[in-house]
């Protein structure tokens, strides 16, 4: 078992949502996953895109929001300097 970081396109809301109806068609199948492994005091993975043996393909914008993050603290941080 590995924990998977999922991320929706919208925000917590949508994270939530994705929680109430598309998980416990979810559990226990397999599936195949594509992300990135990360390593540390546990393993987990961001997830990009989930497929299972049955057709349902799950995506997932982690990569999306890490960047939006970064942009935003850049911004931050260079508004900082100047105020």
């Amino acid at each position: 078992m590995m924990y998977l970081h999922y991320a929706s396109r919208f925000g917590a809301i949508g994270n939530f949502l994705f929680g109430m109806k598309r998980v416990k068609s979810l559990i226990g199948m397999e599936v195949n996953a594509l992300g990135w492994f990360r390593r540390g005091v546990a393993p987990w993975m961001d997830l990009i895109e989930l497929n299972s043996d049955s057709g349902t393909k799950v995506s997932s914008f982690h990569r999306f929001w890490s960047f939006l993050l970064g942009v935003g603290s850049i911004a931050f941080g260079i508004a900082a300097l100047f105020v």
